[in-house]
């Protein structure tokens, strides 16, 4: 990746703390949802998998992915993985085989086609790491994608629940399936039943929002953006990849709109994107 080393190690950074409000331990501030954005898990991990190194994520995250498989949502991990350029699925694939992730379950390796089976060493380690990480009941806390997948289970029905919870999301059907990366007719048939016990209203709002979160963290639309960021890197003109940056968009993307400095003017230090709860 030619991404330069600042914007590789401030990625890695907010990776990891994105991580810490799902409940791996990293030694950062964890995201708070509630002021920075809600952050969509599956999109954590492919933005995850695009920054890989050989440190304790590549122990962390398998140990997480073995103790918390019951709320991932396989098939929208799977769509998100098969919308990515040729060129990011490679190193995808590559940095995957280059770590525990062949300890994962079945379900899981099978989204990445994954083959490779880890030694009784590297089982060992990421059984020790398990045991570091938050509990069921504290994720379901710090994370409103993950407490609704507890409520209404792990399909697209739970996420689409979570992405009302945007005041003024101000979406339609077909923008909601492409963040959510399903059919539009999933999507179509969720916002009827919605619609029609009175939980949404005509324009897809919530009839009854309290507990409103302000727009996405991190989301499908991170990917497209953290895609693009890397190949305008190949560019040899400066003017051409500050046109790239400046045709991104940033709607459901807190995330590259902190990584890049000329959309965050007002960051005050390097943790200053996070705020600890």
């Amino acid at each position: 990746m030619n991404l330069p080393e600042t914007i590789n190690d401030r990625a890695r950074l907010m990776i990891r703390s994105a991580w810490v409000t799902m409940g791996i331990p990293f030694d950062v501030p964890m995201v708070n949802e509630k002021s920075e954005g809600i952050i969509d898990v599956e999109a954590l991990f492919m933005a995850t998998f695009l920054f890989m190194q050989q440190d304790r994520m590549v122990t962390d995250l398998p140990a997480w992915v073995i103790r918390f498989k019951g709320i991932i949502n396989h098939q929208k991990l799977k769509s998100m993985f098969k919308s990515c350029p040729e060129k990011h699925k490679r190193t995808i694939i590559e940095n995957l085989n280059q770590t525990s992730f062949g300890a994962t379950p079945e379900s899981f390796k099978r989204v990445f086609a994954l083959k490779n089976i880890p030694s009784k060493e590297i089982i060992q380690d990421i059984e020790r790491r398990s045991s570091k990480l938050n509990s069921l009941n504290h994720v379901g806390q710090t994370s409103i994608m993950l407490k609704n997948r507890l409520l209404y289970g792990t399909g697209f029905r739970a996420d689409l629940i979570t992405i009302t919870q945007i005041k003024n999301i101000k979406m339609t059907g077909k923008h909601l399936s492409t963040l959510l990366c399903t059919a539009d007719s999933t999507i179509s048939r969720i916002l009827n039943d919605l619609r029609s016990c009175k939980f949404l209203d005509q324009d897809n709002e919530r009839i009854r929002l309290a507990n409103y979160y302000p727009g996405m963290f991190l989301s499908s639309q991170t990917i497209l953006n953290l895609c693009e960021i890397i190949d305008a890197e190949e560019f040899r003109s400066e003017e051409l990849k500050k046109e790239t940056h400046e045709k991104l968009s940033f709607k459901n993307d807190k995330f590259c709109m902190q990584l890049l400095p000329s959309f965050a003017p007002k960051r005050l230090s390097e943790n200053s994107f996070v705020r600890s709860t």
